[in-house]
């Protein structure tokens, strides 16, 4: 069975990452379906794992770099009104 990709765009990005992987069209897509239902099926423990190791290498890399973490000092109010959404979240 094959597929056939009718999307310019789509066809652009499975080119560009078998191209940046060094793999066929058809493994590249493997790939990337495999790791999208992957992803899709991992346990909530396991993402939130991931996430608090991931907020882990980036307090190191803020700490190594000495760079200070982003401060938010803005409340959602101020910052829907900069995005410019009223009360209901209309613009």
């Amino acid at each position: 069975m094959a597929l056939n990709i009718k999307d310019p765009e789509t066809e652009k990005a499975v080119r560009t990452l078998a191209r940046r992987r060094g793999v066929s069209l058809t493994e590249a897509v493997r790939q990337a379906v495999k790791s999208e239902l992957d992803s899709d099926a991992l346990p909530e423990q396991e993402k939130a794992r991931r996430i608090a190791e991931g907020r882990r290498w980036l307090a190191e890399f803020y700490r190594k770099h000495e760079v200070e973490r982003p401060v938010h000092s803005m409340s959602k109010r101020e910052m829907d009104d900069i995005i410019g959404y009223d009360e209901n979240g209309l613009l």
